[in-house]
């Protein structure tokens, strides 16, 4: 494989490289991965399962508010937890040339 800016074939999967970089690398931090969601599904399900119980118990108005409110939240966590996911393999797929420091 070859760079596309200076045809050096010094490249390296930019996963590999940063894992060998040394814990004191100020380089570490530039090549990082992408940081990770905090997901958690339990407040969506939670809130979906309370609205459902409000509407069973005669609270109908407020058991869709809250149960709606519990899925938007679950689909806002999911979208999240998608875009985490197609920035790390992003991040595996990417080259970096070691002569000079391009990534592709």
């Amino acid at each position: 494989m070859e760079c596309k800016s200076c045809s050096s074939t010094n490249v390296e999967r930019l996963s590999h490289y940063w894992q060998s970089l040394p814990a004191e690398s100020p380089l570490r931090a530039s090549y990082a991965p992408p940081g990770e969601v905090q997901a958690s599904y339990w407040v969506a399900l939670l809130a979906t399962l309370l609205g459902i119980v409000a509407v069973t118990s005669g609270a109908v108005v407020l058991g869709l508010l809250v149960a709606v409110g519990g899925l938007a939240w679950g689909a806002v966590v999911y979208r999240s937890v998608q875009a985490y996911e197609l920035s790390l393999a992003d991040w595996n797929a990417r080259t970096i040339c070691l002569a000079c420091t391009g990534q592709f």
